[in-house]
C-alpha cells in the first residue's frame, strides 16, 4: 500500500473521533515545469476543491508575508544543494481563512541535479493557537 493510501485509510478510520492530530498530506513539484501534484489533504488545507487546477505561482501567492519569503529562500537553497528543509508557514486559504502548516521538502536528484521536490504539508493551526 502506498503511503498516501495508508494515510487516507487511517483518516477514514479516525473520522469523527477528534482525538488524533491532523495528518500530513503529500505533495510534489516537477522542477522541469513547476507542475504540482497534491494528495487530497493538501487540497483541503488550502481550501481548494479536490482535483482543482494547480498553478504554482497562484499557490505561492497564498503564502503570507514572511512565509513566502522563507519558502522562496529555502526552496532555492534545497534545489541548489539537493538538500531538504522543514518550516512552519502561514497561508491564506482561498476562502480567506488563515492557517498554519508544517511543510517538509526533500529533493529527488538525477545525475547530481535536482529534478523534483516532494514532501508533506500538515495543518498545525491548532498547535500554533495554543
Amino acid at each position: 500500500m502506498a503511503a498516501h493510501q495508508w494515510i487516507e485509510a487511517f483518516q477514514e478510520r479516525q473520522l469523527g473521533t477528534g482525538d488524533v492530530a491532523p495528518l500530513a498530506a503529500s505533495w510534489e513539484c516537477d522542477l522541469a515545469n513547476d507542475g504540482l501534484r497534491w494528495a487530497p489533504g493538501v487540497f483541503e488545507l488550502f481550501g481548494l476543491p479536490l482535483g482543482a487546477r494547480l498553478d504554482r505561482r497562484e499557490i505561492v501567492e497564498m503564502y503570507v508575508g514572511e512565509s513566502r519569503v522563507l519558502l522562496d529562500r529555502l526552496r532555492a537553497d534545497a534545489i541548489a544543494t539537493c538538500g531538504s528543509f522543514t518550516f512552519d508557514a502561514q497561508i491564506r486559504r482561498i476562502d480567506g481563512e488563515l492557517r498554519w502548516m508544517r511543510l517538509t521538502a526533500d529533493v529527488l536528484a538525477q545525475n547530481g541535479r535536482a529534478v523534483r521536490l516532494y514532501g508533506t504539508k500538515q495543518d498545525i493551526t491548532a498547535e500554533i493557537a495554543r
